[in-house]
């Protein structure tokens, strides 16, 4: 049963925890027993509550040194009644592994035999592990006391030492349930001690044993990023760090990018990436890591008292995390935000399933993790960029430490954070705070000519410098102006083949269309303008090709032209991703093969002049090879040595490739042979499901429907070689049927591995008439799981946006 909110304020006002001792025992293979001890107040002695546990069995309740006798327990609930005062409670039962990410996640590494376990305790998952008050206003101090298999290391929230053969922490600081944890198993540990404001602390690395090399191979780096990110964030909040050292584990089956728990980060492995890692990935990691740390103020020391507020955590991470990372290590992010965070949010915002930044009073848990997508993100950190510059940083920042330390340890609301900035003098802020938080969807800003001006579909003030491009990139004419008004004169010089971008330094927040002068914008030489401005337009370009307010094919054109004069790495990777979108889901399904052999053939004449081994050479490679129609030139990538041989994870891509042109499956079963690691048989799944034969898709598609045993990444790992663009004809038709069949897996799945299936199968670029019903007669199940239902939605908006580009651009 799904928390509300009503029953958690209730329960707020009614307790006081003050400390909860988990004693796990991990000994076992198959379940695990857990026995925690709550020490708790409650306001009014006599009345009743209750304390959550998912356990497969519940084995002894002891409440106040009284055993209970056939307690009220559902499942998930154990109703406590006749409360005292001060209150001692001991809740102790089996538990089972998870293999969905959630709860206490069990990993069986292929190669190694050796288990690996992670807790997740996000969003309502603390009680699949243990006995807890399980909602986020309800912090306490937390103790773990871990039986384990010798060889093992444990590790959680607060340091742990092996005291009489069992692993002992020491007490944390108040956290919430939900971000409590801990590791373990055979993890190698790489540590560093680091000067912090409160003295000397520990820094750590932990991967499994089949990822040492690269965890060696990285160690400098990421040390590096977390050490300059954490004295940042101790300067800019004047709060220092407060949950003693700082851990972070790169754990296989990761549901999210990674989790804030304090003390200890659990992160997903995939990003100790195996083989070479590019510039680019290594910043997009350094970023993860700095929003990780600004969490450990914003959301782990002051955390929102209810799950409406979620964006105080994830729009503030992500707004400080680029922010830090850009100005205090040598990785630029804001470019990288542009064009791959903001991508996503404004594809979040225009969709079926938009909400507000801020209050959608999310009535329980179920609703909170719905909105837990790129508008709490990324749209959440575009509007905090603009409220930085709109009040100024001085005014920004002196109210964010006013809240951090007036709430330090405790929980917190909008109404504290606005109430912190408001005491800075900063006037107006209640307005521009309502209609940039407590509104949904994005405004459109439209150059238009004749005269020129600009013109907004919305309510919203946007702040932009607007920029003219002469056609060699030439800076013509720029203005700075406040768009708030349905139509806006531009006052600036425009000449026919000018192009015209409103939002230059790309930071609003917006669908921003610019118009060249008497022209196109396809026309214009991307090439020629300068990096922000560049990346500006290719965003703008994204998006309105997802719009349908683009022709993908010249937009295709366009990117070919430019490719061989990027040299920003950034720009490089969002070019070409953009180039895979418009030759393949976004494509009219007759022009596919056509132009994924014209991204082909740009893609081996800038291979051929790029220096082998070099981030260039690797991007326009994992393109190429994604791209390819040609068996022949694969079979030659695989068997490349030296500086142009394949890692493991771009082997397994054009593996994939060859037998979804229909080379011999047996391919995959040498693959695996070279590769028995975890990962390799995932990524065996899905080149099995991605062999274009009638047997192989339908037995693919029965065990993403009906195979309870799997865990959901191997499920999610056949869904995703399931339904592949360029295959439409031989699958058209189990797409119908995954439609109607993938409601029931909520009957196996829940919460981030059942979005996960959904999203992982769901038939993207096949908009064919017959597929956009069976999913609209899907949408139309009055049992249809909320859960299925909002992933769903996403999918079949996308589909009508494709259709709807198909026809308005149909050669």
């Amino acid at each position: 049963m799904s928390l509300r909110h009503d029953e958690a304020i209730v329960r707020a006002a009614l307790l006081t925890v003050h400390e909860v001792h988990i004693r796990l025992d991990l000994t076992r293979d198959e379940d695990f027993t857990s026995s925690t001890t709550i020490t708790f107040d409650c306001a009014r002695p006599g009345a009743q509550t209750f304390v959550d546990f998912a356990g497969t069995s519940l084995d002894r309740v002891e409440l106040n040194g009284q055993r209970l006798t056939g307690p009220q327990w559902d499942g998930r609930r154990l109703t406590l009644d006749g409360l005292q005062r001060h209150n001692t409670l001991t809740v102790s039962g089996t538990m089972a592994y998870s293999s969905d990410g959630e709860g206490l996640h069990r990993s069986v590494d292929a190669a190694e035999g050796e288990r690996y376990l992670y807790a997740m305790s996000f969003l309502d998952a603390a009680p699949r592990w243990f006995a807890c008050f399980d909602q986020p206003d309800l912090k306490a101090r937390h103790r773990l006391d871990v039986a384990a298999p010798p060889g093992w290391l444990v590790r959680g929230n607060a340091p742990m030492q092996q005291v009489e053969g069992q692993w002992r922490s020491e007490p944390t600081a108040p956290i919430s349930s939900y971000l409590v944890t801990v590791v373990a198993g055979p993890w190698v540990e790489l540590t560093r001690r680091h000067r912090a404001a409160n003295g000397d602390m520990t820094l750590g690395l932990l991967a499994r044993r089949g990822l040492a090399e690269e965890l060696r191979r990285d160690a400098d780096d990421l040390f590096t990023v977390t050490a300059a990110c954490l004295t940042a964030y101790e300067d800019l909040f004047a709060v220092p760090y407060a949950f003693g050292d700082y851990l972070q584990v790169f754990a296989p089956d990761f549901n999210a990018g990674a989790m804030e728990n304090p003390g200890c980060v659990v992160l997903r492995e995939q990003f100790l990436h195996r083989g070479h890692i590019t510039e680019q990935e290594r910043a997009s990691r350094a970023g993860t890591i700095a929003h990780e740390l600004a969490h450990q103020w914003f959301g782990d020391l002051v955390t929102m008292r209810w799950w409406d507020d979620l964006w105080l955590n994830e729009s503030f991470a992500e707004y400080l995390g680029h922010r830090i990372c850009t100005e205090h290590t040598r990785y630029p992010l804001w470019a990288q935000f542009g064009l791959r965070r903001k991508t996503w949010g404004l594809s979040a915002d225009q969709g079926p399933n938009t909400h507000p930044v801020a209050g959608n009073g999310a009535e329980d848990t179920t609703a909170a993790l719905a909105n837990f997508d790129g508008i709490s993100y990324a749209k959440g950190a575009a509007v905090l960029r603009q409220l930085a510059a709109w009040m100024g940083d001085e005014a920004f920042f002196a109210g964010l430490r006013h809240h951090v330390q007036g709430h330090a340890h405790g929980n917190a609301t909008m109404a504290d954070l606005v109430a912190a900035w408001q005491a800075q003098g900063v006037d107006g802020l209640q307005l521009w705070l309502q209609r940039w938080l407590t509104t949904s969807g994005a405004d459109r800003l439209r150059v238009a000519e004749g005269p020129l001006r600009l013109e907004r579909e919305g309510t919203r003030p946007h702040a932009l410098r607007v920029a003219v491009h002469a056609p060699d990139g030439s800076l013509r004419d720029q203005a700075s102006l406040v768009c708030d008004l349905p139509t806006v004169p531009l006052d600036v010089r425009a000449e026919p083949g000018d192009l015209v971008l409103p939002d230059a330094d790309d930071t609003a927040w917006a669908m921003v269309r610019p118009a060249v002068a008497g022209g196109e914008v396809t026309d214009f030489a991307l090439q020629v303008l300068p990096d922000p401005q560049r990346a500006s337009l290719l965003g703008n370009l994204h998006d309105a090709v997802q719009d349908a307010q683009a022709d993908p094919g010249r937009v295709l054109q366009l990117l070919l032209r430019a490719l061989p004069d990027e040299i920003d790495p950034t720009l490089l990777g969002a070019e070409l991703d953009l180039a895979r979108i418009c030759s393949s889901t976004w494509c009219p399904p007759r022009h596919r093969a056509a132009r994924r052999a014209a991204l082909a053939q740009t893609c081996r004449e800038l291979l051929a002049a790029a220096e082998p081994g070099s981030d260039r050479h690797l991007e326009v490679l994992r393109t190429l090879v994604a791209s390819s129609d040609d068996p022949a030139l694969l079979h030659a990538l695989l068997e490349a040595d030296g500086a142009t041989s394949l890692g493991p994870e771009d082997r397994w891509a054009a593996v994939r490739r060859l037998v979804a042109l229909g080379e011999d499956p047996r391919l995959v079963d040498a693959e695996q042979d070279r590769d028995p690691s975890s990962t390799g048989r995932l990524h065996a799944l899905t080149a099995r499901a991605a062999v274009p034969a009638t047997q192989a898709k339908r037995a693919a598609l029965r065990r993403v429907l009906t195979d309870a045993q799997a865990s959901a990444y191997e499920i999610q790992a056949i869904a995703r070689g399931l339904f592949l663009p360029e295959q439409d004809q031989l699958v058209a038709g189990l797409a119908v049927e995954w439609l109607g069949g993938i409601n029931a897996t909520a009957a196996r799945r829940q919460g981030w591995g059942l979005t996960g299936t959904v999203r992982a199968g769901f038939p993207s670029g096949f908009a064919d008439d017959e597929v956009r019903q069976a999913a609209r007669r899907a949408l139309q199940d009055p049992h249809l799981d909320r859960t299925v239902e909002r992933a769903l939605r996403d999918g079949c908006f996308a589909l009508d946006c494709q259709a709807a580009s198909w026809e308005r651009y149909p050669g």
